[in-house]
């Protein structure tokens, strides 16, 4: 049975606590949404279950995907737990992505109905970042124990060799792991575009979130401006993205004298951002950990290479020396920043020069076009074929990552 046969007909859900017009929708929206694509494309009947914002319906269809809606923040979870459980005799399999937690959905689908967790990146850090100390642990409980419970039999993938090593250090997971990468949507920038790039220019791109630090990246920037070699060079930084640090960032900015030099654009359309990126010289990413570098691998795509903290997502998705630049972590915001402002002003340095920003440009751009997502369609769809007929294809596991089979 070929991986087309085996998915016609299949009635198969995918369940994502947010979707594309969600308000704080990011990378994990898109992957969960061309894994829904590429399994309606294949032939299987493809339900959306997600989260409900402000202004959204209940329930329409998207590209012959039917979405169905409900819960906060909060009350999702039930929501999806409940709907799979009114609809599990017309469910043939699950694809279970973990955003912070996952759906749980094995504790409602028939006996022998496949579920497909997917991890992005591990949270157990980050739930004291957005959540009280009670509710905090409670989810540090339900990812490191009950979800290695509730999954043990389940089809399991990472999304980077970096969130699989978490998996096996933080969460205790034994089973095995699978690698299912992201993708990106390139754009089709030259890199011969470069000589044009704007050397003063930094871009910040991604949802404006705790975990993302963009605040030590304008106290990077702050420091790199008040270096004697800068005096004369007019730093402006482009931040594309929205969130609930939106205010506090715009006022962090202020008090650290960049009101005038950091646009916060908020949401812009794919043109806007390729066009903000065509133009940028460096690209500067703060986070604390991801599961995969999306924002990294779009700038890459427009010839911008990324200055990043050494943690886990970022180091996948950065070449190191080549697609940018790694600084060493630590737990001392300080010296991140100082760390950061080192490798900005580096970059910066290099970025005047306009035969090396081409020749950066270069690297980037070889790098990015590795990710396209017709591989992870194509891995995605071999997976579920896997789940639903029992025959393995020959794909990566976490000790074959794709970094140890390309090299720039």
């Amino acid at each position: 049975m070929t991986t087309a046969s085996a998915l016609r007909g299949k009635r198969v859900v995918v369940v994502n606590w947010r979707d594309l017009d969600h308000s704080q929708s990011g990378g994990a929206e898109i992957y969960a949404w061309q894994y829904a694509r590429t399994l309606r494309e294949g032939g299987a009947q493809v339900r959306f279950v997600t989260g409900r914002d402000a202004g959204q319906s209940a329930r329409e269809s998207r590209e012959g995907i039917e979405i169905h809606r409900g819960g906060s923040r909060i009350g999702f979870n039930l929501f999806a737990l409940l709907w799979l459980l009114r609809h599990r005799s017309g469910i043939d399999a699950v694809i279970d992505p973990a955003c912070g937690l996952p759906s749980y959905s094995p504790l409602v689908l028939r006996r022998g109905t496949p579920a497909f967790l997917i991890v992005h990146h591990v949270h157990q850090a980050q739930f004291a970042v957005h959540f009280p100390a009670p509710v905090a642990a409670f989810g540090r409980w339900m990812e490191r124990v009950a979800m290695r419970r509730v999954y043990r039999r389940q089809l399991t993938a990472a999304v980077s060799q970096s969130t699989a090593t978490e998996m096996r250090e933080q969460l205790g997971w034994t089973g095995d792991i699978r690698i299912l990468e992201n993708g990106a949507d390139l754009s089709s920038y030259d890199a011969a575009d470069a000589v044009d790039k704007d050397a003063d220019r930094i871009v910040v791109l991604g949802r404006l979130v705790a975990h993302k630090r963009v605040d030590l990246v304008l106290d990077a920037v702050a420091a790199v401006r008040a270096r004697p070699e800068f005096a004369d060079r007019n730093l402006l930084v482009d931040v594309i993205g929205h969130g609930p640090e939106s205010e506090r960032l715009v006022a962090h900015a202020a008090a650290l004298g960049l009101a005038d030099k950091v646009v916060f654009h908020g949401y812009v359309s794919t043109e806007e951002k390729d066009d903000l990126l065509g133009r940028a010289a460096v690209h500067v990413c703060g986070s604390d950990a991801e599961g995969w570098g999306q924002a990294v691998i779009d700038a890459a795509a427009s010839g911008v290479p990324t200055v990043a903290r050494d943690v886990p997502g970022l180091r996948d998705s950065i070449r190191n020396g080549k697609s940018g630049w790694l600084v060493p972590d630590a737990t001392d915001p300080e010296v991140v920043t100082d760390h950061l402002a080192d490798a900005l002003s580096t970059a910066l340095v290099e970025a005047a020069d306009p035969t090396t920003r081409v020749l950066r440009a270069e690297a980037c751009l070889k790098w990015a076009h590795k990710f396209d997502w017709s591989q992870m369609r194509s891995n995605a769809r071999d997976l579920t074929t896997e789940m639903l007929i029992g025959r393995a294809p020959a794909l990566p596991d976490c000790h074959n990552p794709r970094d140890s089979r390309v090299a720039v």
